[in-house]
């Protein structure tokens, strides 16, 4: 089982680099100069499980195609996104600013500048900082997918 999860998590960083450099050269760069955008890494102690491999291969099926969008949105302290999932996996880089990512357990996981999460299926809230937050999504959604993000209701525990 081990091996069969390293090859797929090897053929998923494969696609994630084929889909970036065919999103880069497919989407129209108007205000983010490349060389300016922020590296990330995805941060391994989050409790929040919802960067899943099946999510990736849900999106990156090619039966359906695959749809890579890049969003920037820049966050007012305090500013929440409400609950919500996404059709498909996403991954959430911090240029500056920090946030508290809270999954549908209310296990909540704080970020800042340099570090990134990945969210998707699950429910999941995200809270800009005191200071906000300035941030860069990258979106794998399936091909089929017609919407970036779904509004859910908020999970019992946060009551």
């Amino acid at each position: 089982m081990i091996g069969k999860r390293k090859v797929a998590l090897i053929a998923v960083a494969a696609a994630l680099g084929a889909i970036a450099t065919v999103a880069y050269a497919v989407l129209p760069v108007t205000s983010v100069d490349p060389l300016n955008v922020p590296l990330g890494t995805l941060v391994g102690q989050t409790k929040v499980d919802i960067l899943s491999i099946g999510a990736f291969l849900r999106a990156l099926n090619p039966e359906h195609g695959t749809n890579a969008i890049v969003q920037h949105a820049r966050l007012v302290p305090g500013q929440s996104t409400g609950w919500h999932t996404h059709p498909g996996p996403n991954i959430v880089v911090f240029e500056t600013g920090s946030g508290t990512l809270t999954d549908e357990h209310c296990h909540a996981t704080n970020f800042g500048p340099g570090q990134a999460f990945s969210t998707g299926l699950d429910v999941h809230e995200l809270v800009a900082g005191p200071d906000g937050a300035d941030v860069y999504t990258i979106y794998l959604l399936p091909g089929n997918a017609t919407v970036l993000r779904t509004d859910a209701t908020a999970p019992h525990c946060s009551e």
